[in-house]
């Protein structure tokens, strides 16, 4: 089931074009634009919106209807309409949502008091602040600075901040503030436009140095963010834009670059060029890049940081393609230059190349903090196995297997004994029950869901829950639970620390779709729901950075081409949040990874994260490899852990249905070796 499968609803796309127009003052061909949309928006969308009010409050079932008929009202400009409803509705938990909406329409003509009003009254909820950001934008279009002033909050964004510190440079308070400027500039990104006036105002009152330039230059270009570079360029005098192009070049083309005549003096631009080469010549050619340090290294006066950083990422990169000469260069790193990655890396690169005495060594190397990880006692334990040293082995293999993880399963398979998995569901009494329902912006989270303003509803659950106790958060997690709210339920018994309640961690909905497509793409059902226990944690509006969308998580452009495959119409982006739709084609691409890796799910699930063409890269060379060795020394961190959590999430799922779990060590045969390039 699902709480509500459309992002976006008919207001919300009306606030986001006609915010700030009055509703007296609209124009009649905006609201007739307008009208036309959203008549045509709202029959497309009736397809896929589907709210499931399952273990309500059944209460103010009648308020709600009329709050749905004040906020149409508004959205059609039937202002005595809105006022009659809005008047009935005084004593209803989203009451303050209408008076928001309405000072908003009106945002250009109200006053102080009508913004110092709201703020007083409904400081209880995420309204507040938001409407205090939006008064502060209109504030600042009206170049009001006094009352900017009264409005702006310190940790504000920076694109209020950056109007408030240009308001108080001009009421000549600059000296006090050229710090907080200069930290706000002095990053490796693009600030919003409004730093745009402060920032100019910086450099032309000579607070702007070459040195700084050349500091926001480098660390625009250890951010990949070649156009703020080349801006930044063109801020250097004539003399050292021709270095800065260097950079430029080296950034583009490191092999050819490092070693032209340009660089060979010893200065501290061009050791910063050559080791900003270094690094990226090293992802591409790990060879290269190691024997042009060598040749260069003397040359130069690089310092202990500079030297030991180049030596460091050659080593970490080396572990990364799984060359063998990564586990001799890790050793050969000082002490002080190993942080916590590359001393996992120096365990992995030994791991990767199956030497187990290295693997102790390595392990042993470790903080105490690390070395007590499930995942180190369980490589501990392997290694010990491997040496001969059995009963050592099985002891840790003993302590590991009563954790339920990924490890603690793999450990359970090496001493063949059952998984350790216990529910043990979150205990609260009714009286603590109904102090968490009874919060303010618990109740209107509810009634926000019940109307399908998600956004909102989400906001409100922050909002209430920001100062809970963890015993709150865990009753506020059983309650989001009850409500079929579940990757809000997830979200919240993590914060409340406590990882025992499966029932909430590890729910079951979509039952009917996930049956359906897994049986007919011939796959267990608990896989499939462990990918999206994973991808989404059942949200079905869920997207990530990169634009994957939906419960299985699907890139727009896999969705097109597996859509082609099935011979369906091409998808458009508000199919791919229907969970039927979602589904059909995650599990239709999962099921062909599975194909293509001869139904080895540790590769399928990797490729599934990763792309199949990483997979192929990541296979072992000449000879098969453990399974569990693969999975570890998998390069990319994110798939790493994504990989075991597929895994056991699967065997959780299992257990949830009330199977017996399938063994991890099925699902890991060994890894075969690559194709030959």
């Amino acid at each position: 089931m699902q709480i509500l499968q459309a992002r976006t609803s008919k207001n919300y796309l009306h606030t986001n074009f006609c915010t700030k127009d009055t509703a007296q003052g609209i124009s009649a061909l905006c609201s007739k634009f307008l009208e036309i949309f959203l008549i045509a928006f709202t029959l497309f969308c009736v397809g896929f919106i589907n709210v499931v009010h399952a273990n309500f409050n059944p209460e103010w079932e009648a308020e709600r209807n009329t709050y749905k008929k004040a906020r149409r009202a508004l959205q059609n400009h039937q202002i005595n309409q809105f006022v009659n409803f809005k008047d009935q509705l005084t004593e209803y938990p989203l009451y303050q949502y209408l008076v928001y909406e309405e000072l908003l329409a009106r945002i250009s003509k109200i006053s102080d008091e009508e913004i110092d009003a709201f703020l007083s009254t409904y400081n209880d909820g995420s309204l507040a602040n938001r409407l205090r950001l939006k008064w502060l934008s209109h504030l600042k279009k009206r170049n009001r600075s006094d009352s900017y002033l009264k409005y702006y909050q310190e940790d504000d964004p920076i694109k209020f901040k950056c109007y408030f510190l240009r308001i108080k440079v001009k009421q000549g308070y600059a000296e006090d503030y050229i710090k907080i400027i200069r930290d706000i500039w002095l990053v490796g990104k693009s600030q919003p436009k409004s730093c745009n006036p402060l920032f100019k105002w910086y450099e032309e009152n000579g607070h702007q140095t070459i040195e700084q330039v050349w500091e926001r230059f480098a660390l625009a270009m250890e951010k990949n963010n070649i156009s703020l570079a080349r801006y930044l360029s063109r801020k250097l005098p004539n003399d050292e834009q021709s270095k800065a192009k260097l950079w430029l070049a080296t950034h583009s083309n490191p092999k050819s670059k490092i070693f032209t005549s340009s660089l060979q003096d010893d200065n501290h631009i061009n050791r910063k060029i050559i080791r900003h080469g270094l690094h990226r010549l090293a992802k591409k050619d790990i060879t290269a890049a190691h024997e042009a340090w060598l040749a260069l290294k003397e040359n130069y006066a690089f310092g202990s940081d500079l030297h030991d950083d180049v030596e460091r990422s050659l080593a970490l990169r080396a572990a990364y393609r799984h060359d063998e000469r990564a586990k001799t260069w890790m050793y050969q790193l000082p002490k002080d230059v190993v942080d916590a990655s590359t001393g996992m890396w120096r365990a992995r690169s030994a791991l990767r190349s199956l030497d187990w005495e290295l693997v102790l060594r390595g392990i042993a190397m470790l903080n105490e903090e690390e070395k007590a990880e499930s995942q180190w006692q369980y490589w501990k334990a392997r290694a010990l196995s491997e040496i001969g040293l059995q009963s050592d082995a099985n002891e840790l293999f003993k302590r590991v297997a009563n954790e339920r993880n990924y490890y603690g399963f793999l450990a359970a398979d090496q001493i063949e004994v059952p998984y350790k998995i216990e529910n043990n569901p979150v205990i609260y009494s009714e009286k603590e029950l109904q102090e968490v329902m009874q919060v303010s912006a618990i109740v209107r989270s509810e009634q926000l869901l019940l109307v399908n303003q998600l956004p909102d509803a989400r906001r409100e659950w922050n909002f209430g829950i920001k100062d809970f106790t963890e015993k709150q958060l865990q009753i506020a997690a059983a309650l989001a639970h009850n409500w079929e709210w579940h990757d809000y339920a997830i979200r919240t018994i993590a914060k409340g620390n406590y990882l025992d309640d499966l029932s909430i961690r590890f729910p079951t909905p979509y039952d009917e779709l996930v049956y359906k497509y897994s049986q007919r793409r011939k796959l267990e059902p608990e896989f499939v729901y462990g990918i999206i226990r994973r991808e989404s944690a059942f949200n079905v509006q869920a997207r990530s950075p990169v634009g994957a969308r939906g419960l299985m998580q699907l890139m727009p452009s896999t969705a097109r081409q597996v859509s082609r495959q099935l011979n369906l119409k091409s998808p458009s982006i508000y199919d791919l949040y229907r969970a039927s739709f979602n589904i059909n084609l995650g599990s239709t691409y999962i099921s062909e990874m599975l194909k293509k890796f001869n139904g080895h799910r540790a590769l399928a699930s990797a490729a599934y994260n990763a792309g199949p063409h990483r997979v192929d890269k990541w296979l072992p060379e000449n000879s098969e490899m453990p399974a569990d060795v693969w999975v570890d020394t998998i390069p990319f961190t994110e798939t790493r852990e994504y990989v075991r959590a597929i895994l056991a999430y699967t065997a959780l799922f299992e257990w949830q249905r009330d199977k017996n779990p399938t063994r991890l060590s099925v699902h890991l045969q060994p890894i075969p070796p690559g194709p030959k390039s």
